[in-house]
């Protein structure tokens, strides 16, 4: 046997904390819901021509592809289905921002709510850390 082998049975790994099913079930629900949310949102928006003066106005009418999209056989005919749906870039523009913004207050939510409803942070055999204020030594 050598030096370093130890001949206890080693602990299994630290055990992770496991997320609640119903918390991946609200997340998996929110990764479908906000695209889909912002999708029809941004579709209103550039519907209405909100931001018109921001946005390039050909934004607004029917996309266009390059030549050399055209050319090929496979996206030719992607080309020609995402050219006929109508304001389509200021809609992907609308949603991505959408999706950030509604992104961001769930998260703002849910970490508000769990700061409320978590857990203690100190177990029922631990002592909280003293709340002593030292000075800082000067000579």
């Amino acid at each position: 046997m050598g030096k370093y082998v130890k001949r206890q049975k080693q602990k299994a790994g630290p055990t992770r904390n496991t997320v609640n099913p119903y918390m991946r079930g609200i997340g998996c629900l929110l990764m479908l819901i906000v695209p889909v949310f912002s999708y029809f949102v941004g579709d209103t928006l550039a519907e209405n021509n909100f931001g018109i003066q921001v946005l390039p106005a050909d934004w607004y009418g029917y996309m266009s592809a390059p030549p050399w999209v055209a050319n090929f056989t496979g996206l030719s005919a992607a080309a020609r289905s995402l050219g006929s749906i109508p304001h389509l870039p200021a809609t992907l523009a609308f949603a991505a921002l959408t999706m950030i913004v509604v992104g961001g207050l769930t998260s703002v939510i849910f970490g508000f709510m769990y700061s409320m409803f978590a857990p203690s942070r100190y177990g029922p055999m631990d002592v909280p850390p003293p709340r002593v204020k030292t000075k800082k030594y000067k000579r």
